[in-house]
């Protein structure tokens, strides 16, 4: 498939970390950008701001369409030329709007194809203790539906190893950034010289569907598991997201920044979640492999409540909503979570 420079590139996106940078690398070779959003990735947080606040303080020109294929500023703006960039976007393209841009619209993929498929990949990769990363640059067909479906040509791949720092989504996400970020460029770098691209498909015996996640529902902790997996999954609904929930008092709370520590030995099931010591804000608590030291401890409002905690208190959840997190399906639109009551 030959490329040749484009005379506009479009960006159907959601709040990625590199896309001002991406713009601003088009922009030096003189390429117009245009960047098209759903309404919840333009209201997502973005470091200290929303992503809609973080392009217009660059400066860079966005839509907000939550349909791209009824979008008369797409079809105002697209020419024979043109060429599209999806990352993370919550757009189904119809046949009509994949001919209007001459079927030149590339997904670039933030996980090992066709592995993680699906949605959360970060915090599945996690959970799963993966550190393979990789970008794939896919052709995208009228068949792929965001968070359930793709399969098309791969244009062109990029792997990599997330170092072992990275404990969290906030973690790999900023690896990942980095590594995107290089593989634009030197896609970009190819468009420009008029690369001819070899197209090739996925080993599908390989592949893996994981579901998209809703944090509040899907992130109950479970104190029946070993530590390591208690660790392991309060590690992968942290940031960017709200953190891994349980109770305490009867009261929800939420968990981040936590370390698994052997030293003082394993404990018995029945003292799971106990709190058996707090010293210089941190929380100590009783798990069946080892204790559990916690620095972040949050209620509902996002506001820290260590210091309301006692020796003794027990941190735990029901056991018919960790079945409800189970059987869960979460259903997004260009809103949202669409079926969380």
């Amino acid at each position: 498939m030959k490329l040749n420079k484009p005379d506009k590139l479009f960006f159907f996106t959601g709040a990625a970390g590199w896309i001002p940078e991406a713009i601003g690398y088009a922009r030096e070779k003189d390429i117009p950008c245009y960047v098209f959003a759903v309404t919840r990735h333009l209201n997502e947080t973005y470091g200290d701001c929303t992503f809609r606040e973080e392009l217009e303080k660059k400066g860079i020109l966005y839509y907000h369409c939550d349909d791209i294929n009824t979008s008369e500023e797409f079809r105002s703006l697209v020419t024979p030329n043109s060429i599209g960039i999806g990352l993370g976007e919550a757009y189904t393209f119809t046949t009509e709007t994949l001919e209007l841009i001459g079927r030149r619209i590339f997904d670039f993929m933030t996980i090992r194809m066709p592995r993680y498929r699906g949605g959360a990949h970060f915090t599945w990769q996690i959970l799963q203790q993966n550190r393979i990363g990789a970008w794939y640059i896919q052709l995208v067909n009228e068949a792929m539906i965001p968070g359930t479906y793709d399969q098309a040509e791969i244009i062109k791949t990029h792997e990599y190893i997330i170092p072992q720092w990275a404990r969290t989504p906030a973690d790999y996400f900023s690896v990942a950034d980095a590594e995107g970020l290089k593989l634009f460029k030197n896609f970009t770098d190819e468009m420009v010289s008029g690369k001819d691209f070899q197209l090739t498909w996925l080993q599908e015996n390989f592949s893996l569907y994981l579901p998209r996640l809703y944090t509040l529902r899907h992130g109950l902790i479970n104190w029946n598991w070993t530590g390591d997996e208690i660790e392991r999954f309060i590690c992968a609904f942290d940031d960017p997201y709200q953190g891994a929930s349980t109770f305490c008092n009867g009261k929800r709370v939420s968990l981040k920044k936590v370390q698994l520590e052997k030293g003082e030995g394993s404990f018995h099931p029945f003292m799971n979640g106990l709190i058996y010591r707090i010293f210089n804000k941190k929380v100590f608590v009783a798990v069946a492999s080892g204790t559990l030291i916690i620095e972040n401890i949050s209620d509902e409002t996002g506001t820290s409540c260590i210091d309301s905690l006692h020796t003794g208190d027990r941190l735990y959840t029901p056991q018919s909503m960790i079945d409800d997190a189970m059987l869960f399906n979460a259903e997004f639109d260009s809103k949202g979570i669409k079926n969380h009551a």
